[in-house]
């Protein structure tokens, strides 16, 4: 099967804090895998495709989070889980400063 992605990707586990754009509480995931393009979470709270998303994310290395916002293009159940959590493809739609975030 060939690779149809842009980008590799870093696949170590990274923390994640996001609140979807229609949210009040703020969702804590795990980063699953990373590219320059976006990522895929696992998480507790099943979003829609379509769904936007203001991200922290927590790059091994860095000294700094990086800000984003994004949107959710695909999901389904996670297969490796006890609990019921859902896997979720989130493309960037663009990196920002923190100032422009809405609060995390």
């Amino acid at each position: 099967m060939q690779n149809k992605r842009d980008s590799s990707r870093f696949q170590e586990p990274i923390a994640l804090r996001h609140r979807a754009q229609d949210a009040e509480t703020v969702e804590v995931s795990e980063v699953k895998n990373i590219s320059a393009g976006g990522l895929r979470i696992t998480t507790a709270n099943r979003l829609d495709i379509g769904s936007k998303l203001n991200m922290e994310v927590n790059v091994p290395k860095s000294l700094r989070p990086y800000y984003a916002q994004g949107e959710v293009v695909w999901l389904k159940e996670a297969e490796d889980s006890r609990d019921k959590k859902f896997d979720m493809g989130v493309k960037f739609l663009r990196i920002i400063s923190k100032n422009d975030l809405e609060v995390i």
